[in-house]
């Protein structure tokens, strides 16, 4: 369904069909039955190629702009049926394997005033990677807006790819100046306030009668390695710069404490486990120094405080498994 209205898009602003099913290897059979998935790959691969052929750096902000309710069937309906935005973004969680397994959306209400989308990517890299988040975001975006009587904005949005020459397609299709470039996750922040909008489609009956084929779908694919990865990142740039906590990590991370050790428990491990394993590391790296300097340099207080530590770290596990293979869009 995702590919379907994306080559419709690209082959009315000019690109040939044929051709672009070819290069992207796709066969056509795939675009005519129901319920087909094929290769992430292949739908990273329709962008890049949109991107060259069409000799636009912004075409999945485009696209994505376009995007029209009902084309990815149960996984809109689930969400045009709901009361409110924030019930309608709820459903793009626990539901996103209704069109990919190789995405995973969460919602997440980081205080009061502030509720963050965000948008993790299971397999893929380089510009396919940047320009299927891109369409991501917007689509839901585009979506949201489609079913209110009034401009649906996000405050913040946050990009891990790095700035584009030219902002301007950016701040015009996200409606917001406050853009966040080589962040550690893809998001869009919204006021809390527009999770309790109600939607112009809300259908209590259908979304009575989708529950039964919603609650068939298979679960959202796990994060394994990702959150555990950027903790460790941020661990190491706060080690170097003296002050580790996980108030300061969580900073780092643009995200808060709580939501921060939320999603490592779903990765299957804990920020005390993720805090361990940076000071092993870097208790690795220093070399032969004494038990004091290496205190100071793990940010233990005393020499006895790293040996208790110590008792733990042959705990910590050395390495983390590998993530799913074999996602599908």
């Amino acid at each position: 369904m995702l590919h379907r209205f994306v080559i419709s898009q690209m082959s009315d602003a000019g690109i040939d069909r044929d051709r672009l099913l070819r290069e992207c290897e796709l066969p056509e059979w795939t675009l005519a039955g129901e319920g087909v998935h094929v290769p992430s790959r292949i739908f990273s691969r329709l962008w890049e190629v949109g991107e060259k052929w069409l000799d636009d750096p912004d075409v999945a902000l485009h696209v994505a702009s376009r995007y029209q309710l009902a084309a990815t069937r149960l996984y809109d309906y689930l969400f045009a049926s709901a009361p409110t935005v924030g019930a309608g973004l709820a459903t793009c969680g626990p539901y996103v394997s209704a069109v990919t397994t190789n995405h995973r959306f969460d919602l997440v209400p980081e205080t009061a005033s502030e509720t963050t989308l965000y948008l993790e990517m299971i397999e893929g890299d380089g510009r396919g990677r940047e320009l299927v988040q891109l369409w991501g975001l917007v689509a839901v975006l585009t979506r949201s807006r489609r079913v209110l009587t009034t401009p649906l904005d996000p405050i913040r949005v946050t990009l891990r790819q790095s700035a584009p020459q030219r902002l301007d397609v950016f701040q015009e299709v996200f409606g917001t100046a406050d853009l966040v470039f080589d962040a550690d996750t893809d998001s869009m922040v919204f006021r809390s306030a527009d999770m309790e909008r109600p939607l112009i489609t809300a259908d209590p009956v259908l979304a009575d009668v989708l529950q039964p084929l919603a609650a068939a779908l298979p679960p959202p694919p796990p994060l394994v390695s990702a959150w555990p990865e950027r903790v460790s990142k941020a661990l190491a740039e706060a080690f170097s710069e003296g002050e580790v906590s996980l108030d300061q990590v969580a900073r780092r991370l643009v995200i808060s404490p709580r939501t921060l050790q939320r999603r490592l428990a779903e990765s299957g491990t804990t920020w005390r486990q993720e805090l361990d394993r940076a000071r092993l590391a870097r208790a690795a790296a220093a070399g032969p120094v004494s038990r004091e300097r290496q205190a100071e340099l793990l940010g233990y207080a005393d020499a006895g405080s790293m040996r208790r530590a110590a008792r733990r770290w042959s705990m910590v596990a050395h390495s983390r498994s590998a993530g799913p293979a074999g996602c599908q869009a």
